[in-house]
C-alpha cells in the first residue's frame, strides 16, 4: 500500500519546523548583537570610563556585599543580580501558584472553580504598581522588631522578614549530598536503564556523601535561626520590606496570567484522546500525568515563556517601593554621573540579553516537546 501524502511530507515538515526554530534563536541573537554593537559604535571607550568611578552611595538591598566605594560597573552588576534574583523567585512562585489555580479551575468543583476565576480576574485587573505599594504598606505597618510575630523560626516585623538559613557547614553538606545523588542517579540510569530502585539508591549515596562532607564540621550547626539583638534580628537571612513587597506583588500578578495560560493549554487537549484512554481502562493518574498534562504543556510553553519575559521587565516597578533593581540603580547612576544615554544603553542591553535568554530557552523546549508534523509554529 502506498504511503499517505502526510507521511511523505513529514520529514520535510520537520526540517522546516527545525529551521524555523533555529531562525528564531538566530534572530534573537542577532538583535542582541545589534544592541551591543550600537553601544560600541555610539560611544567610544573614553565615554564609558566613568563606569570605573566610585559611586559613593549605598544600595538599599544587595544580593552580594556592596559598599559606597564600589565603582559604577560593580554596582550595576549587583543591580543586575538583584533583578535576576527577584525575577527568578517571582517566576518560580507564580508558576507554581498559577498552575495550582489552573488545576482548581478545571477540577470540576463549581465553588472552587468560581473562587479560582475570581482570583484570576482580581489580580490580573489590578495594576502591578498598586499591588507593590499595597504590600509595602501592609508590611510597614507590622509590629516593631521587639514585638515581631514569630512562627517556626520565621520573624516578621515592620523591617521585613527574617528566615532561618543554612550555615556554611549546612550549605556544603547540602551541596555535596545533592550533587552526589544526582550523579549517582544519572550513572545508574545509564548503566542499568531497566533496573528499578535507582532513586532510592541515589538518595542513599547522596546521604552518605552529605554525612562525609559534614564530618570536618562535626559539632557545627547546620542552620542559623534569627534572634533578637538590640533593635534588630541577627542570624538567618533578612529580607527587607521592599524586597518582600515586590516579590509578593509580582508572584500574585504573574500567577493570574499563568493560570489562564495553563487553563488554555488544557482546553486544547482533544477530548477524544482522554475518552480513548478511559476506554482502554488507563488509570486516572496515568491519564493526567502521561497524557493530559504533557499535551497541555506543549500548547503552553511559548505563552508561558512570553509571560516570563513580562515579569522580568516588570521588576522595574520595584522603583516605586525603593527596591534597587537594574532600573532603579541606572536612574540613580544617571542622577549622580550625568551620563544618561550610555547608562540607558547599558540597561537596554542587559534587559535584551536577559529576555532573549528566556525566549531562546522557551523556543528550545517547545521544539523538544512538539509532536513532529503537528507544530503550529
Amino acid at each position: 500500500m502506498a504511503p499517505s501524502s502526510t507521511n511523505q511530507h513529514a520529514p520535510m515538515n520537520n526540517r522546516i519546523f527545525t529551521a524555523r526554530n533555529r531562525f528564531k534563536v538566530s534572530a534573537g541573537t542577532l538583535l542582541t548583537l545589534i544592541v551591543l554593537g550600537a553601544m560600541g559604535v555610539a560611544y567610544s571607550v573614553g565615554d564609558l570610563q566613568f563606569l570605573w568611578d566610585t559611586t559613593a552611595w549605598q544600595m538599599g538591598f544587595a544580593a552580594v556585599a556592596q559598599s559606597p566605594s564600589d565603582p559604577y560597573w560593580k554596582t550595576i552588576s549587583i543591580a543586575i543580580l538583584n533583578t535576576v534574583v527577584v525575577a527568578a523567585v517571582s517566576i518560580t512562585v507564580a508558576t507554581a501558584l498559577g498552575s495550582l489555580i489552573a488545576f482548581i479551575t478545571i477540577s470540576g468543583n463549581a465553588l472552587w472553580a468560581r473562587l479560582a476565576r475570581a482570583y484570576v480576574q482580581f489580580f490580573r485587573n489590578m495594576p502591578l504598581i498598586l499591588q507593590a505599594l499595597f504590600w509595602f504598606a501592609v508590611i510597614s505597618h507590622l509590629p516593631a522588631p521587639r514585638q515581631a510575630a514569630q512562627f517556626m523560626g520565621v520573624v516578621a516585623s515592620n523591617r521585613g522578614v527574617s528566615v532561618p538559613f543554612l550555615t556554611a557547614a549546612g550549605q556544603a553538606t547540602a551541596a555535596a549530598a545533592l550533587l552526589a545523588a544526582l550523579a549517582a542517579f544519572l550513572l545508574l540510569r545509564r548503566l542499568r536503564p531497566f533496573q528499578g530502585g535507582r532513586t532510592r539508591k541515589a538518595l542513599g549515596i547522596g546521604l552518605i556523601a552529605g554525612l562525609g562532607t559534614y564530618t570536618p564540621f562535626a559539632g557545627a550547626p547546620l542552620y542559623s535561626i534569627p534572634t533578637l539583638q538590640g533593635f534588630n534580628f541577627d542570624g538567618g537571612v533578612h529580607l527587607p520590606t521592599e524586597l518582600i513587597s515586590i516579590l509578593i506583588a509580582m508572584s500574585l500578578f504573574g500567577s493570574a496570567y499563568i493560570a489562564e495560560i495553563v487553563r488554555g493549554g488544557f482546553a486544547t487537549v482533544p477530548k477524544g484522546v482522554i475518552e480513548a484512554a478511559r476506554a482502554l481502562a488507563v488509570p486516572p493518574w496515568v491519564i493526567e500525568t502521561k497524557i493530559r498534562i504533557p499535551l497541555a504543556m506543549r500548547a503552553a510553553i511559548l505563552p508561558i515563556g512570553s509571560q516570563y519575559t513580562t515579569l522580568i521587565k516588570a521588576t522595574s516597578v520595584g522603583l516605586a517601593v525603593g527596591f534597587t533593581d537594574l532600573f532603579a540603580v541606572t536612574l540613580m547612576s544617571i542622577n549622580q554621573s550625568g551620563h544618561t544615554v550610555p547608562l540607558l544603553c547599558v540597561m537596554t542591553a542587559c534587559f535584551v540579553i536577559l529576555n532573549q535568554a528566556v525566549v531562546s530557552i522557551a523556543n528550545a523546549l517547545n521544539h523538544a516537546f512538539e509532536i513532529p508534523g503537528f507544530s503550529a509554529n
